[in-house]
């Protein structure tokens, strides 16, 4: 009976979030691998990811609810950690957000004057 209600509800909800999700893996993914990030973010996911294999819990899995998800909420801030205490340049890089310009031509506050020269000799 669920499932009868879930794969429908799921079709129609992935063209909408599937491109953001595949664009979140492959940012998590490059931050996995770039040397910018500390060392200490880019090891979270495999130590979450470890926890969620290994049979220890911190969580017993009798706690009704807790207990069932504390795998998934592991991962998830693990992630969430990764992403958002990664550095803003390296994440916008990844992301594809150009770096704002720091030129006179972007400045708005009307100080900047264009204009042309020549060169008059004396002589």
């Amino acid at each position: 009976m669920f499932m009868r209600i879930a794969v429908p509800i799921l079709l129609f909800f992935a063209p909408r979030f599937l491109p953001h999700i595949l664009r979140f893996a492959r940012l998590v993914w490059r931050l996995s691998f770039d040397k910018r990030v500390p060392l200490f973010l880019r090891l979270l996911l495999p130590v979450a990811l470890v926890y969620a294999v290994s049979p220890i819990d911190i969580v017993r899995d009798s706690v009704p609810i807790l207990g069932r998800f504390d795998d998934l909420i592991f991962i998830a801030l693990a992630l969430l950690l990764l992403v958002k205490l990664s550095p803003k340049e390296v994440v916008d890089e990844h992301n594809g957000v150009a770096p704002p310009s720091k030129g006179p031509e972007d400045n708005k506050s009307g100080k900047v004057v264009d204009g042309t020269g020549r060169v008059i000799d004396d002589e």
